[in-house]
């Protein structure tokens, strides 16, 4: 074999290497599209089962009577927050959204009777205890001596005040919030009350002829529940009160019947024994994993474990507070921790 024709061999041998390494490199790359191409249509095979299963869901849920019972607690849980409602009104017309509401209602037609309640414990023990239910973590505060308890005015000048700071100022042991406040969009500063509220018979806020459901306590430490104008509640011996509500056990008297009323919610309340023993109720809640809170109804069976003559449900969702000993026991819902709120009962040394 001459040069010339060695040399045509070696660069046609050569020519002929490249030339399967190129359709061998093609061959992968197709292969490599085509599984990727394979994979997104099986991404979005998957994301457009999902919405179509969500679409049926949202159907049937919200546009039949399939699922009423857990319609109607969605639907009180959502309306009964100031920045979640859309969660029901998204879904649902203004018109059902007021049936649903209009018929898990509570109305409170009694008012508590100050002559049943008898003040014989006047130990100055308070005692604090954990409970845990069906889907909720809280704390139950008992205090001896009801006389230690009294309604705080907390609003300063552009603001209100946290609850630690409430009760260091008043040199007292223990607190809760009490009343509601604005809160636009979330962001209310704790100031600017909108409800009734009545400290040492002096009306802060409100109208002296209209009628409001009050939570109150007289002087000797009672706890008034009732629907009265401001010289209905200066007469019949309540001394500071706050517009809140509803009422969960007059006079010995269950109030809420319907299991789904009020929704789910971090809770606080408040109540009270024949023999003068105040009882606070903190509930946790819209913490999936440790506590989503309770309905009222629920609120209300733990009142009478502790055997509350009255009890009412006081202002709850993310301004549920507790304080003891100078540090707040409970999980307050926000992740900024203690809101700034308007008032609140303390508990004196």
């Amino acid at each position: 074999m001459d040069l010339d024709t060695m040399t045509n061999v070696i660069l046609n041998n050569q020519y002929d290497l490249n030339e399967g390494k190129n359709n061998n490199y093609n061959n992968s790359k197709n292969k490599k599209i085509k599984k990727k191409k394979s994979k997104i249509r099986k991404i979005l095979k998957v994301l457009f089962i999902l919405i179509l299963l969500f679409v049926i869901f949202v159907i049937l849920f919200f546009k039949t009577s399939l699922f009423q019972k857990y319609k109607e607690l969605w639907v009180q849980t959502a309306m009964s927050t100031m920045n979640h409602q859309y969660l029901a009104t998204w879904f649902l017309s203004d018109e059902e959204i007021e049936e649903i509401m209009q018929k898990l209602a509570v109305h409170n037609n009694e008012n508590s009777d100050p002559s049943k309640i008898k003040i014989t414990n006047k130990s100055n023990e308070i005692k604090v205890e954990e409970i845990k239910g069906s889907g909720y973590v809280g704390h139950v505060m008992i205090i001896g001596n009801p006389c230690r308890v009294k309604l705080v005015d907390a609003r300063k000048t552009n603001t209100g005040t946290q609850l630690t700071e409430i009760v260091k100022e008043n040199n007292a042991i223990a607190g809760i919030n009490a009343g509601g406040f604005a809160d636009d969009g979330g962001h209310g500063k704790g100031n600017k009350l909108v409800d009734a509220v009545i400290i040492d018979k002096e009306l802060l806020n409100g109208n002296k002829t209209d009628t409001y459901s009050l939570i109150g306590l007289t002087k000797s430490g009672k706890l008034m529940l009732g629907n009265y104008t401001y010289d209905e509640a200066i007469k019949s011996g309540i001394n500071s009160a706050v517009e809140f509500g509803p009422f969960l056990i007059v006079n010995g008297k269950n109030q809420i019947t319907n299991e789904n009323s009020g929704g789910i919610q971090p809770r606080m309340a408040i109540g009270q024994k024949q023999d003068g023993t105040l009882i606070f109720v903190s509930i946790d809640g819209r913490k999936p994993g440790y506590s989503l809170g309770t309905t009222l109804l629920e609120l209300q069976k733990i009142f009478e474990r502790y055997g509350a003559y009255n009890a009412a449900n006081l202002d709850g969702g993310s301004s549920a507070t507790m304080v003891y000993n100078g540090e707040v026991i409970n999980r307050p819902s926000t992740p900024m921790g203690e809101r700034y709120l308007p008032n609140a009962f303390i508990v004196g040394n």
